[in-house]
C-alpha cells in the first residue's frame, strides 16, 4: 500500500480521499493481515468531513495532466498566475471541466511546490459524496474481504472495524447504512 498517488507538480491531490480506483488499487494489493496495521496511517489521510469520491476511468495522473494542460492555457500555471486567476471571480476557488465531464475544484495549496490543490467537484459526474466514516469503513470492510474472500460482513464485524480502525461509534443496524451499501456496492463494480 502507498501513502499518497503520485501526480504531477503542481498538483496536491489527495487520492486516499478523492480517488476511488486508487483506493481499490491499494486494496487489490494487499496481501498481508499485518499490513492492515497500516491502514489506520492512510486512514488519516481521509479526514473528517464529507467529500466527493471520483470513480471515473482516468488516473490520478490523467487527471493531473489535464488540470495542468488547462492552466498552461489559461496562462494561470506559474503560481503567480494561478493566484491571481483563482481570485478573479471573487472567490478562493475556481471550477474547472475535464474531457469526460467531470467538474474539479482548484484551490491554493500551502505547499510552495504543489499549490493546485484539486478535487472533486461537489455531486460531479462520476464522483460520489460521501461522509468519511462511510468511506473508511468502506475500504476496511474491503479490505477484510480481500484478505479472507468467504467472510461475511454483518454488523458485528462492521462495528469491530469501525472501532479498531475509524474510531466511530458502533452502527445499530445495517438497514441504517445505505450509504455505506451504496458506496460498497459502487467499489465493487470499478
Amino acid at each position: 500500500m502507498k501513502e499518497n498517488c503520485s501526480v504531477n507538480a503542481p498538483i496536491k491531490f489527495n487520492c486516499w480521499k478523492h480517488h476511488a480506483g486508487f483506493i481499490k488499487k491499494q486494496i487489490s494489493s494487499l496481501d498481508k493481515e499485518e499490513e492492515t496495521n497500516q491502514l489506520k496511517k492512510f486512514l488519516l489521510l481521509i479526514g473528517r468531513s464529507q467529500m466527493d469520491l471520483y470513480f471515473g476511468e482516468y488516473s490520478p495522473q490523467k487527471i493531473s495532466s489535464l488540470v495542468i494542460s488547462e492552466l498552461k492555457s489559461k496562462n494561470s500555471f506559474d503560481y503567480n498566475s494561478y493566484k491571481a486567476w483563482l481570485k478573479s471571480e471573487g472567490h478562493d476557488y475556481r471550477l474547472i471541466k475535464l474531457s469526460d465531464d467531470s467538474v474539479w475544484t482548484l484551490r491554493l495549496s500551502e505547499e510552495s511546490e504543489r499549490y493546485v490543490h484539486i478535487h472533486p467537484g461537489r455531486y460531479s459526474k462520476h464522483s460520489v459524496r460521501v461522509k468519511s466514516t462511510t468511506l473508511k469503513t468502506a475500504i476496511c470492510i474491503l479490505c477484510r474481504q480481500k484478505l479472507f474472500p468467504k467472510l461475511v460482513v454483518d454488523l458485528n464485524l462492521v462495528n469491530v472495524l469501525r472501532n479498531e480502525f475509524v474510531f466511530a461509534p458502533p452502527l445499530k443496524s445495517l438497514k441504517h447504512s445505505a450509504g455505506l451499501d451504496r458506496l460498497l456496492n459502487l467499489f465493487n463494480s470499478v
